[in-house]
């Protein structure tokens, strides 16, 4: 849960062995996985522009009305065709379906009916969690659209923890009629009575939709309508999506439209045309890989905390990035990070403000990095004209290495306030693609593997019931999968585990989009002295310790007292150039959930009590730790992970009420070699840390995001787990010290694009929070040992300290102020103290 999740105060204030590939199998695999994690490139448009905005490409051929039956190879995705036998074990109705058809529920799909009704029953039925419900993990659902065009006169609306996905090679069409009524096309979060949203956006998690094309260009341009609203938070995701939109001068159509939350991951979207292509607000979020042509404003913020995007290309638009919304006193775009993007024909590339000219603060934060410009005469543009010149060139393009405007702090000085180019720190090639862009990767669907490439946990005699003992059958899964090459489709269900589940290098895991939990259970994971890894991918050292996976849409997460679990081990390295693992939408969750035994009932708050190892509940220590990515681990890509620790239970009916759940340690690495990418990375509610690098190297984060445990400092970091040196952990021997959002200890080219650090509370307390208080909520949040860092646009909340650096404290709070939060646009540590 974020705090606050108003809109308006967010304006103001703005046990297995490893088995192993022969060399030709190996080989085969490589080759596959390595076309499946393609590196990303952005190309340029070579369109002309000449003072006013170039002939407008044609928009991509409709489908005709109705078209013609699709082709086999529509037919053929393998998720539209594998037995789905997933079950929700503690769903309300018996026979209770996850996987769930359109076609099934009455939807054509031929352009011509009208498929609204159809859409919204496939969706509904079954008494799931929809508006009037605050939020529920017990009825899962995936609901797929087989190609075709569906017509909608009225919102589709999304229900929560629903998951919507096409055919990723014939993405099916959503047409809103031209006689639609109403605001969205899909309304994942409906406005109720009142004028607030059906589930408060910064508790809205696990929903993601995925491959489909929504076409509003029968709608009249004049009308204010907006494909998808999406006012969502972590684990969630829009991905593989088209959007078209009028053209017409004049339109008042918008793509995206986000007014709140606690973001979250979007990316490989396109757009076309509209007044806004995306018109956006929340905390925090990661864009990566989106293409823009023909809007007016291509990205309009109402406010942002922090928001970092990687690899946008805008084409042919006025204005390619809006910051200037302000409520008259204040802006409300905290921090925008733009890495590795381009902008081609459009008048101005980034637009901000800044509340006083004479006195100029931190608002509208801004760092740009490796930006291309193509015909853009403005580059940044301030309140008061050209900050920074583009190009008129329409043969020749300008690339833009560094530029950025805000505070800045090194070990030895800050705040410096700074407007204007800069060097950038020397990325490790390891980290790149060729170019020099940051290597990305997208979430491989299989769609070009047939049906018999995969195999199932049900197969396997897997039950997911929450009750039956599954490790022996996971076990055999992936060991059977990796040795046979195939795909492991983990079934959508609740698998309970007793030892260690292992995957072995070469693993290709895809779990059932309404993400499938491995939730360990029993004595096995309860010794402290001897944590275990409830999955552990690959071996520490020996056979089955080098090679890669693929890894995406489960949640691993632990039931009652288990203070001896580490919910993900990951060990494995390869030294093939080129080759890399994924993990994609890969989540922990301790505690708050049906089946957890960790809920409101068991591990309520205690506020009013004060803590001890004497009095504290030791059945609701839940975890060692939540991540472990071990010494020898490299070439490791993480995208849209979010580890937490319940701040509330998700299942309580009146409003989510909090509770106490204690896990000792957040994401712990320490590979010594790198690279890792971090991208869309969240981990929140652990005792003494979050984050925390130690002897690491060669890593790209960004966005990342953090927030302290509410309980603290009631106990402190002190309780429940002692420092174990075993684990590099930090010494906080000051009593009501709470835990770091970040510590990175002996550590070099660590590059965070972005970081939203937060503590909201003290002891539940929230005033600790609030602008004008002269409370905070901790001392420090952020700590750079040793280390060579560069940390771009640090939002805090609630925290005295910003920056600590070898033990001095170096960024106050009030130096740094930008409406709710504090920003820094630069950290740099260069120089090692070692």
């Amino acid at each position: 849960m974020r705090f606050p999740s108003l809109f308006t105060l967010s304006i103001l204030f703005l046990g297995a062995t490893a088995t192993c590939l022969d060399d030709a199998a190996a080989d085969a695999l490589d080759a596959e996985i390595h076309n499946l994690l393609k590196r990303e490139t952005a190309e340029k448009s070579n369109c002309q522009f000449k003072g006013r905005h170039k002939p407008k490409p044609p928009l991509p051929p409709l489908p005709p009305t109705p078209p013609p039956p699709p082709p086999v190879s529509c037919e053929d995705f393998w998720l539209a065709r594998i037995n789905h036998e997933g079950v929700a074990p503690y769903a309300p109705t018996e026979g209770y379906q996850v996987w769930r058809n359109v076609k099934d529920f009455g939807a054509v799909g031929d352009g011509i009916a009208d498929d609204t009704a159809a859409i919204n029953e496939a969706i509904s039925s079954q008494g799931r969690c929809g508006p009037g419900c605050t939020g529920s993990t017990i009825t899962p659902g995936l609901i797929y659209f087989p190609p075709g065009t569906y017509r909608v006169t009225a919102p589709i609306i999304d229900f929560y923890y629903t998951q919507l996905i096409g055919n990723p090679g014939c993405p099916p069409v959503i047409k809103a009629d031209a006689s639609f009524s109403g605001r969205w096309v899909l309304d994942t979060n409906p406005y109720q009575d009142g004028g607030v949203l059906a589930w408060g956006a910064t508790n809205v998690f696990w929903r993601q939709v995925a491959h489909f094309v929504f076409d509003l260009t029968d709608v009249p341009y004049g009308l204010e309508i907006a494909a998808i609203h999406w006012p969502s938070s972590q684990a969630t995701s829009l991905s593989n999506i088209e959007f078209r939109l009028s053209e017409t001068t004049g339109t008042l159509h918008q793509g995206l439209f986000i007014e709140e939350g606690s973001g979250g991951y979007i990316g490989d979207l396109v757009f076309y045309g509209g007044n806004q292509a995306m018109i956006v607000g929340n905390q925090q979020f990661t864009f990566k890989n989106i293409e823009i042509y023909n809007a007016q404003t291509a990205i309009q913020h109402f406010w942002s905390w922090g928001w970092t995007y990687i690899g946008i290309s805008i084409n042919n638009c006025s204005t390619g990035w809006d910051l200037t919304s302000n409520n008259g006193a204040i802006v409300n775009v905290g921090t925008i990070t733009i890495i590795d993007s381009s902008i081609t024909d459009t008048p101005v590339g980034i637009a901000y403000a800044w509340p006083n000219p004479n006195q100029p603060d931190v608002g509208n934060t801004l760092i740009v990095e490796n930006l291309d410009l193509e015909n853009v005469p403005v580059a940044v543009r301030g309140p008061f004209g050209t900050v920074l010149p583009g190009t008129t060139s329409t043969t020749t393009s300008l690339t833009i290495p560094a530029w950025g405007r805000g505070n800045s702090y090194d070990e030895n000085s800050g705040p410096v306030f700074f407007q204007g180019t800069f060097t950038p720190p020397a990325r490790p090639p390891a980290l790149t693609a060729p170019g020099g862009r940051y290597f990305t990767a997208s979430k491989p669907y299989y769609e070009d593997q047939p049906l018999s490439a995969f195999l199932t946990a049900r197969e396997f005699g897997a039950k997911g019931d929450g009750s039956a003992d599954d490790t022996r059958a996971l076990n055999r899964l992936f060991e059977a999968a990796a040795k046979r090459r195939k795909i492991v489709y983990l079934n959508a269900g609740i698998y309970r585990v007793t030892r260690t589940v292992f995957i072995p290098p070469g693993s290709r895991i895809f779990g059932d989009s309404s993400f499938p939990v491995i939730l360990s259970s029993g004595r096995y994971f309860e010794n402290p002295s001897r944590p275990q890894p409830v999955v552990q991918v690959g071996n520490r050292r020996g056979p089955g310790s080098e090679g890669r996976i693929q890894w995406s849409n489960t949640i691993i997460s632990t039931r009652g007292k288990q203070p001896g679990a580490i919910l993900i081990e990951y060990n494995l390295a390869t030294t093939r150039a080129g080759q890399y693992s994924g993990m994609w939408d890969v989540h922990t969750r301790i505690g708050g959930f049906a089946g957890s035994d960790l809920q409101l009932t068991q591990c309520p708050k205690t506020p009013e009590t004060v803590i001890t190892s004497a009095n504290l509940d030791v059945d609701c220590v839940a975890a060692f730790m939540s991540m472990h990515i071990t010494r020898n681990a490299a070439n490791l890509y993480q995208e849209n992970n979010w580890i937490w620790v319940a701040d509330h239970d998700i299942e309580e009916p009146a409003n989510n009420q909090q509770i106490t759940v204690y896990a000792g340690r957040g994401l712990l690495i320490e590979d010594t070699r790198g690279p890792l990418w971090l991208v869309a990375s969240s981990v929140e509610h652990h005792q003494l840390y979050e984050y925390q690098f130690y002897n690491t190297s060669t890593i790209f984060a960004g966005q990342v995001q953090t927030e302290t445990a509410y309980y603290q400092p009631n106990p402190d970091a002190r309780l429940p787990f002692a420092p174990d040196p075993r684990y590099h952990d930090p010494e906080l021997l000051t009593p009501g010290d709470s835990g770091w959002g970040v510590r990175a200890v002996d550590t070099t080219d660590l590059f965070i694009y972005g970081a939203g650090l937060y503590s909201f509370f003290d002891n539940y307390d929230v005033n600790c929070s609030q602008v004008g208080t002269g409370t905070r909520c901790q001392q420090r949040i952020l700590s750079l040992e040793r280390s060579r860092v560069t940390v771009y646009n640090l939002n805090t909340v609630g925290t005295e300290q910003m920056v600590t650096i070898d033990g001095v404290d170096q960024a106050n709070y009030q130096d740094n102020l930008n409406g709710f939060i504090s920003s820094v646009a630069l950290v740099e540590t260069r120089d090692l103290v070692m």
